[in-house]
């Protein structure tokens, strides 16, 4: 959430008022007590109540750092619901105990939820509210009953004195100003001071109201003065009531407008009378919108209202009388309008807008939601995007009032908004098509944890809309990766890539990318899992995406875990917990417990590895993610001293396993309940029963065609025979293997020769082993992008850099958006290197590459190192050296061009 909304600036132009002010100030500055202090500023609509409520807590005169925040509470139907959820949102207050939509919850937050909530918040700390234009005593009563018996100081103003039962509350009569203050006003509106008898005229022309006085000011300027024209003659010539005043002088402002501006005004009555910020204005008044909004203003058309914003300075001009005046031009639509900022939501969504357009749409949030509460035509183009775009940055309250504006009536809009809430990661809504029910089912089923029927729901038939397509074969790989089908899911998330890629869908794409990540890291590869998880961040901190870097920090986390860097790994999932608790991402929330109790398990911290995993279940049963769950009581089972209670864990999460279609988490429960020590210390003891287990796992490993896992069962069987050659034989080839666990294999076979004690007794199989598929037949080389050197030609002496992907690598072809890398080249012995650093494209063409030129000061052998680094990120991709023998120039006869000697790591 951005911070509390800001008062309109103290009102310029302003005037008078000193004495009641300063009374007001202290009233509000007073300590409170056991309840809130209430103001109500009240008088007719025009007399400056707003104006004097910004003045009485601006900044420079409550001289504390009490919050304060500005909350607009007029309109057709306003919601006191609402009015108070956007409150708790901009003071960035706690939401641990409501069913937000960001939370999970799909129906509209209840009016007493919200009112506990308030006053929870405000019993603690103190803030000063302020509720602008407030309609009616019932919205006003409800509002302040929020407030019971805390420690805020709210700040009312509504055209009459309500009645209000709060004791506490001091009513005060917002009068119009005097002949004086209204001169004042009037010279710094309008640029001239009237006076005398002009004066006089003035304030009975405008009732001293200061929004008439702001009408008449340019008046006095541009017609009063040039014409020779007196106030008085048009006085004589003005209706005697004041509507027809206010009208008359509206109408005398309009008519005093250039041709261009009237234009304008036209586009902003069809706008509304919703405050607009501006992109807005550009949006609707093209590239001289900021000049018309200025010529407006100093008509008195235009005033700002809170947060920066502006809006009509009449509901006047908005009358059915005022806007047959003016004809808006032909072109126009506001519907079109709408559809252009629902396309810059999505243009965000797809994370192809620039930093700065991402910026701009994030500081127009509020903007936009006021847009889909009011204008019909808004709410049709906007709630779908604006429900994802909030749900993308964890923006609950905001989330919730959207979803209270949501007619009953309208199925369509609700099931826009819950799918938007739902799923985050798709930039598009899907269409209420029916080739988009398989993909809905399958979403609804894999977030249950129920793998094989989420497969079934997808279906073998792909789409033939791209985004479709590439979104079902990014739940396809997800799905194949959880079962342990490791090759189909990286074909399926390579296909998902490239069709993003081609689509120049970002945002979707770098989702993909983390969901490919974790496959990485399940298939031993946590530096180029580092290296995807690090471009997706990058698009998300872009994006505002505060969802995504909770779970980009939960997967930096995995990566320290899967290459031993324990500390790393724990500081990195604390924080990601933290960070989901305040996204309010239950299941992310799940899995960081999950990974971080493997952590502390790592640090021999059984008590805090069983807590976490205790609170990762409950958090997993309660999304009724079955999948979450069953993990969680496997890992639960390792750490658990209770062997009765170690195998009822480990059968119940085999069953759900079993039910749930995951061949990879039943192969490794199967393993455990023959082979864990803890299950049962009699090795001996009941030898076929433990073997049959054993025996059921290989079978599950050799159909996913996981060597490793079949070798770790092959060591348990034969553990379980008492075959010491076998079980030595199995550990020689699991540690001279390219295996994640070949160094823990290692060390078993040292132990076992030494006879010292056996160091993996609670776990038999290192831990480490189950969170690894290893299929030669889908992973062979590890190296999946290479370096290619070309000592070129001719003197000086050059190097040509070139990077090549190899087939089904992302980066290979040539289709959609470049990739761009930085590579910089570092000289290892006496000589330069130029340019230092360039960029460069993954490409077998040379014009791809970049060419360096080396100046040698000595000659004899030379070093050079380049290093590739991602060009966003700046993470380092891959090191290489080259060496080559530059001869002496000393001896001609001897002078032969340079030659390399070796390359490493190419």
């Amino acid at each position: 959430m951005s911070g509390p909304l800001r008062p309109p600036r103290p009102c310029a132009p302003f005037a008078g008022r000193a004495e009641e002010t300063r009374d007001l100030r202290e009233f509000l500055a007073a300590e409170t007590g056991p309840g809130p202090r209430v103001l109500l500023l009240h008088g007719p609509a025009g007399v400056g109540k707003s104006a004097l409520a910004a003045h009485l807590v601006a900044p420079s005169a409550s001289g504390t750092e009490v919050p304060v925040c500005w909350m607009p509470a007029g309109g057709e139907a306003p919601d006191p619901t609402a009015i108070l959820l956007r409150v708790l949102g901009q003071l960035e207050a706690d939401w641990d105990e409501l069913a937000l939509p960001g939370g999970g919850a799909d129906a509209a937050v209840g009016s007493l939820t919200v009112r506990q909530a308030c006053r929870r918040h405000f019993a603690a700390r103190r803030a000063l509210v302020v509720f602008d234009d407030v309609p009616s005593p019932g919205v006003a009563e409800a509002l302040l009953a929020a407030f019971a018996q805390t420690r805020a100081t709210v700040v009312l103003t509504a055209r009459t004195a309500f009645a209000l039962p709060h004791p506490r509350m001091r009513r005060h009569e917002v009068r119009p100003l005097d002949v004086h203050d209204c001169a004042v006003l009037a010279w710094r509106a309008g640029r001239r001071l009237p006076a005398g008898a002009e004066a006089e005229s003035l304030l009975r022309l405008t009732g001293g109201l200061p929004s008439l006085i702001r009408l008449a000011g340019p008046l006095l300027e541009a017609g009063g003065h040039e014409a020779g024209e007196t106030l008085t003659a048009w006085e004589r010539t003005f209706p005697t009531d004041a509507t027809g005043r206010a009208t008359a002088l509206i109408s005398l402002a309009i008519d005093g407008l250039s041709g261009f501006c009237r234009a304008a005004l036209e586009r902003l009555l069809l706008y509304g009378t919703v405050p607009f910020g501006m992109r807005t204005a550009a949006e609707l008044l093209g590239p001289g919108g900021p000049g018309h909004l200025d010529e407006l203003r100093e008509a008195g058309l235009l005033s700002r209202a809170h947060d920066d914003r502006w809006s009509l300075a009449s509901a006047r001009l908005d009358q059915e009388e005022e806007a047959a005046r003016l004809t808006p031009p032909a072109s126009y639509s506001s519907s079109r309008f709408f559809r252009s900022v629902r396309d810059a939501l999505l243009e965000v969504l797809d994370g192809e807008a620039t930093a700065a357009t991402c910026d701009s749409v994030s500081r127009a949030t509020d903007e936009y939601l006021d847009m889909a509460l009011r204008p019909a035509a808004a709410r049709e183009e906007l709630t779908g995007p604006l429900a994802r775009l909030l749900a993308m940055r964890c923006d609950a309250y905001r989330l919730a009032v959207l979803r209270r504006s949501l007619p009953d009536g309208r199925a369509d809009l609700r099931a826009a908004f819950a799918e938007g809430v739902r799923d985050p990661e798709c930039a598009p809504p899907l269409p209420s098509r029916q080739d988009t029910a398989g993909i809905r089912r399958a979403v609804a089923a894999h977030a249950s944890g129920d793998l094989r029927d989420a497969l079934r729901a997808l279906g073998p038939e792909p789409s033939p809309d791209p985004g479709l397509r590439a979104l079902a074969d990014t739940l396809r790989g997800r799905i194949l990766r959880d079962q342990g089908w490791v090759h189909e899911a990286e074909a399926a998330f390579t296909d998902a890539a490239a069709r993003y890629h081609e689509g120049q869908q970002v945002r979707p794409g770098a989702w993909t990318s983390l969901h490919h990540a974790g496959l990485l890291l399940l298939t031993g590869r946590p530096d180029t899992a580092r290296s995807f998880t690090e471009q997706a961040l990058a698009v998300f901190r872009r994006t505002g995406d505060e969802r995504g870097q909770a779970w980009c920090t939960t997967t930096l986390g995995r990566v320290h875990l899967a290459t031993g860097h324990l500390e790393d790994a724990h500081a990195d999932l604390t924080a990601a917990k933290a960070m989901h608790v305040v996204n309010g991402d239950f299941r992310g929330q799940a899995w960081s417990r999950y990974h971080l109790a493997l952590a502390e398990a790592d640090r021999s911290a059984d008590g805090e590895a069983t807590g976490e995993l205790i609170a990762a279940l409950d958090l997993f049963e309660s999304l009724t993610d079955r999948f979450g769950a069953a993990w969680a009581m496997h890992q639960l089972a390792l750490v658990e001293r209770d062997s009765d209670q170690a195998q009822a864990l480990l059968h119940e999460a085999a069953r759900v396993f079993r039910d749930i279609g995951c061949p990879h988490g039943l192969a490794w429960t199967e393993l455990v309940l023959g082979a864990h020590p803890a299950i049962s210390p009699y090795p001996a003891l009941d030898r076929p029963h433990k073997a049959a287990h054993v025996e059921q796992a290989r079978s599950l490993f050799s159909r996913l065609g996981d060597k490793s896992g079949e070798l770790w069962s092959r060591y348990c069987l034969r553990l379980i025979d008492g075959d010491d050659a076998g079980v030595d034989d199995t550990l020689v080839e699991l540690s001279t293997g390219r295996f994640t666990t070949s160094g823990e294999a290692g060390r078993l076979l040292e132990h076992r020769r030494e006879r010292r004690p056996f160091p993996y007794r609670r776990d038999v199989v290192p831990r480490r082993a189950r969170d690894t598929v290893w299929s030669e037949r889908a992973f062979g080389p590890p190296v999946e992008c290479r370096v290619r050197l070309t000592l070129l030609d001719g003197s000086p002496t050059r190097i040509l850099l070139r990077v090549e992907a190899a087939g089904g690598h992302p980066w290979a072809g040539d289709g959609g958006r470049p990739v761009w890398l930085r590579a910089v080249g570092t000289p290892l012995t006496p000589a330069d290197i130029e340019p230092a650093m360039s960029l460069v494209r993954p490409s077998p063409h040379a014009t791809h590459g970049a060419e360096f030129t080396v100046v040698a000061h000595r000659a004899g052998l030379h070093r050079l190192r380049f290093t590739i680094a991602d060009e966003q990120t700046g993470s380092v991709l891959q090191q290489v050296e080259t060496e080559f023998d530059l001869p002496d120039t000393s001896a001609p006869h001897l002078v032969t061009a340079p030659h390399p000697e070796h390359a490493r790591g190419a």
